[in-house]
């Protein structure tokens, strides 16, 4: 119980983050570097021109500022889950937070409302060249209208989008205690706007498409763009995919599929999420252009269509699915980036915008790349100017000049982005660049940056894929909507396509209409007053139970351990026994240090919104009002469970068997335990990444299968499909497939405990048996389990605990909690929820909150093993001298 009741706050117990912290703080001396911790600083690893330019970018910003070493951050990849959201929280919540954060548009509000970041106004205005009076209590239009007066705003401009500045300049968290309004002199105002980030590289949505590929399908009316709308580029793609030959029509990742759903959402005339009037923010995803865009999306993912004989269901990407490098993708979604421009550079990749939706509009998401600058350097101004002079170089004119040189002797300098390319042509050099730049890229740029809409930025969209992919996955999942999907594709004439599409689209409204509420209570914390009241009180009266539950137990486990000889003795009597509590003190002062006090710790903090950077606040009992009406919590206690159940069914009793059929070897004992131990020597991630390569596409299962199913095509003359599935993404099975390492791993160390148990037992007791005429499971049964049935208990109950809350971290590697459902992953055990919930999410005090009520429910089984471990006697055999 204990790991469940302080997991989150072992670490936050020890998480500070002062002003004065020797990182943020260092005592600098004449020619010292200043550690810059950053994002984007390049690896020695990447060979294109974009990987080339990013070092020759860094190279010359290291000779421009010889006093600033940017350190690079990036490296952990997290499987199943968003690594550029989840790493740069857990780098904040270990201590060790960019000094130069990258914030996208999604995570910015999570990263102002946390107060992580610092304002960037004065730098701004700065590099606009004006000063601006009280600039934060000026709209939008207004700041900016007082930026344009000054030389730098071309500068600015080019860089900063009008959709970026809606995202970059928000709200203050501080409202009338701010701290820079009092620092800058300026009018104190609780309601004030500050600029919190600045584009590093703005990023908009394109179709890429393979030329060679449509060139081989012309014939059957493919031509050489991109589609035009919807319904052209589900019929391509339908033409464009054959798995005989690897190809996929449309590659989108079939384990996050929320971020390519945003661009038919925005084309459909939908949004995630918007705000009203007040500024709060509100979730729309059940509109009805939302629900046509589902619609089309499950089209896509399964609608049925004969090619050479063969029905093949669906034309989406398998991404995730390990196909192999030979996999073709005709076309998937793309940033318009030097990364896409570098793959154009055999000019067999064409582009274009998105393809429009029902109504003949396009609407594709517009991000940026942003920085920011974190916000304990507010007392460090070295170190703060040397975050905003990386800002300010990673993406200014001297980084664009070489990243253009660097394209340009590439071959790729006809891909630069015109704008850009037209600014830096001050003195006519490239001249014959401009005039090579292709027409559908002059075109593809100007439609984009028309209908670009913002990536969601409001409330908590840090999650907003999350949440996304849930009622999408419960979409795609419905069999009322796939049967409905085929049905609409063998359907003869519009009427009957029309009934079809109808009830399907209802099933989708109800599916999207509960997920909406759930996003509104969750990621965006909307909940009715009265709602509010009753989730309080009836957190509190779980807290008492909880409480109660808890003093109960303690005083069984001191009644349980409690010698018969020490009833009616109160009191420590220390005269006595004053050697053995010396001797002992060093051990229970280590014990209180790592564990009751932050089991202490863990307490306070789940009735508080905690903040690593120490401005925490006591907020009651909402915490425990979140998790306990949750239901992505109970769907995670839910996966645990059956992960335990499958684990005791399999995991518990395999060992004990394996043990029996070792001890009747006739030969080769120490052969087959070595064999049988071997693989725990291995690493536990070589484990998790030889089974993953198991079940992959092209793994080992589905080439077994794959081994029977082609005799038996070749023999009978059937046509049996191959087997190309990955058996990580199979929701009935893939706990199950996820289990089985741990299985395969741990069964030999297990075994090789319950032989030694087996030879304690007597031969004398067998050899008795075997008079009486008893058979091998008679033997089994009662003679061999029944002796070593302490043993079992004790490891039952110890393996049942550490089942349920030791899943997690395999998981976080195997699968990554996903598939993903409407209500979660389908191997989201509650340990790996936890972990998400306090590192990935900061969110300390719904995590130690949660770690309670599932201590609750543990602490039976706790007591259950005290109390049998304080029955057992253990006594050495008596040897024949004793005799």
């Amino acid at each position: 119980m204990s790991r469940y009741a302080f997991v989150a706050a072992m670490l936050s117990a020890a998480i500070t983050l002062p002003a004065t912290a020797q990182d943020f703080d260092p005592t600098f001396k004449t020619g010292e570097k200043i550690k810059l911790r950053a994002w984007g600083v390049p690896g020695g690893f990447g060979v294109s021109p974009s990987d080339y330019a990013k070092r020759q970018i860094m190279t010359a910003f290291r000779e421009k500022y010889p006093t600033i070493d940017p350190i690079r951050t990036e490296g952990l990849q997290l499987p199943g889950l968003s690594t550029m959201d989840v790493v740069p929280m857990m780098q904040i919540a270990g201590g060790i937070p960019n000094h130069v954060p990258y914030v996208n548009f999604r995570q910015s509000q999570t990263y102002i409302s946390k107060k992580l970041l610092y304002p960037l106004d004065q730098y701004i205005e700065d590099l606009a060249g004006v000063t601006i009076k009280d600039s934060s209590l000026l709209s939008d239009d207004e700041y900016l209208a007082e930026l344009k007066k000054g030389p730098g705003w071309p500068a600015i401009d080019l860089r900063a989008p009008r959709q970026c500045w809606e995202v970059m300049r928000r709200d203050c968290p501080y409202g009338g205690d701010c701290p820079y309004q009092r620092q800058w002199a300026q009018t104190i105002n609780p309601k004030h706007e500050h600029v919190w980030a600045y584009p590093v590289g703005p990023l908009v949505i394109g179709v890429q498409y393979l030329k060679s590929l449509f060139a081989e399908y012309e014939d059957q009316g493919i031509e050489q763009r991109a589609p035009e709308n919807w319904e052209e580029m589900l019929r391509w793609a339908q033409i464009l995919n054959d798995p005989t030959k690897n190809q996929v029509g449309l590659n989108i990742t079939l384990q996050r599929p929320g971020w390519h759903f945003l661009s038919f959402l925005y084309s459909a005339g939908g949004r995630v999420v918007v705000q009203n009037e007040n500024g709060d923010w509100y979730c729309v995803m059940d509109s009805d252009e939302a629900v046509e865009a589902a619609w089309f999306f499950t089209r896509l993912r399964h609608e049925e269509y004969v090619r050479n004989g063969q029905t093949i269901h669906g034309v989406l990407g398998a991404g995730d699915q390990q196909h192999g490098e030979q996999t073709l993708y005709a076309m998937q979604f793309n940033y318009l980036d030097a990364r896409m421009m570098t793959q154009a550079s055999n000019f067999n990749v064409g582009f274009g915008p998105v393809p429009k939706g029902p109504t003949g509009k396009r609407g594709s998401e517009f991000n940026s790349m942003m920085c920011g600058i974190f916000s304990g350097l507010a007392d460090q101004p070295r170190m703060r100017e040397a975050a905003w002079n990386y800002v300010l170089f990673y993406d200014g004119d001297e980084a664009r000049r070489i990243s253009t040189e660097v394209m340009i002797e590439s071959g790729l300098g006809r891909f630069v982005r015109p704008q850009v390319l037209r600014y830096l042509n001050t003195n006519g050099r490239y001249d014959p660049i401009v005039a090579q730049i292709p027409a559908e890229l002059e075109v593809t740029y100007r439609v984009v940056y028309e209908s670009g809409i913002p990536e969601p930025y409001g409330q908590n969209c840090q999650y907003v894929y999350e949440f996304m992919m849930k009622p999408l996955g419960a979409v795609w999942q419905s069999d009322a909507v796939t049967d409905a999907v085929n049905e609409y594709a063998r359907a003869t004439n519009d009427a009957d396509r029309a009934a079809v599409k109808r009830v399907a689209k209802q099933e989708i409204k109800r599916i999207l209409v509960e997920s909406v509420e759930q996003i509104n209570q969750k990621m965006l914390d909307i909940l009715p007053p009265a709602e509010q009241r009753k989730r309080s009180m009836v957190s509190w009266a779980v807290i008492f139970v909880v409480i109660a539950v808890f003093l109960v137990v303690l005083r069984q486990v001191f009644k349980a351990f409690r010698p018969p000889e020490a009833e009616g003795k109160a009191g420590l009597q220390l005269p006595k026994y004053w050697p053995a509590y010396l001797l002992m003190a060093p051990g229970v002062l280590s014990i209180a240090v790592w564990m009751y006090w932050p089991l202490v710790k863990g307490t306070i903090i789940s009735f508080q919104d905690y903040s690593v950077l120490g401005d925490s606040e006591f907020i009651g009992a909402r915490n425990f009002a979140e998790v306990l009406w949750d239901p992505e919590f109970w769907h995670s206690l839910w996966v645990s469970l059956k992960y335990a159940l499958l684990f005791m069914v399999f995991g518990f009793c395999s060992p004990i068997a394996l043990a029996l059929l070792l001890q009747e070897v006739p030969r080769g004992k120490v052969f087959y335990r070595t064999l049988y131990y071997m693989p725990a020597v291995l690493s536990g991630l070589v484990v998790i990444f030889l089974w993953k390569a198991f079940y992959g596409a092209d793994g080992l299962i589905n080439a077994i299968i794959n081994g029977v199913i082609k005799p038996i095509n070749a023999i009978f003359g059937t046509s049996l499909q191959e087997s190309s599935q990955n058996w990580l993404m199979h929701e009935p099975t893939v706990l199950f497939w996820a289990l089985l390492p741990t299985i395969w791993a741990g069964m030999g160390p297990g075994c090789l405990i319950y032989l030694a148990a087996f030879k304690t037992v007597p031969d004398e007791m067998y050899e008795a048996a075997d008079i009486d005429g008893a058979g091998i499971a008679q033997k089994v049964f009662h003679i061999a389990v029944p002796s070593i049935k302490a043993l079992i208990l004790i490891n039952f109950i110890g393996a049942m605990i550490g089942a349920i809350r030791g899943a997690g971290g395999f998981m976080l590697a195997m699968t990554g909690g996903g598939p993903f459902g409407q209500y979660g992953g389908a191997t989201e055990v509650i340990g790996l929820k936890l972990w998400l919930t306090t590192f990935g999410y900061l969110k300390f005090g719904t995590a130690a909150a949660m770690a309670w009520v599932v201590g609750a429910m543990l602490i039976g089984f706790t007591v259950m093993q005290l109390k049998r471990l304080s029955r057992m006697e253990f006594r050495a055999a008596a040897t024949e001298e004793a005799r």
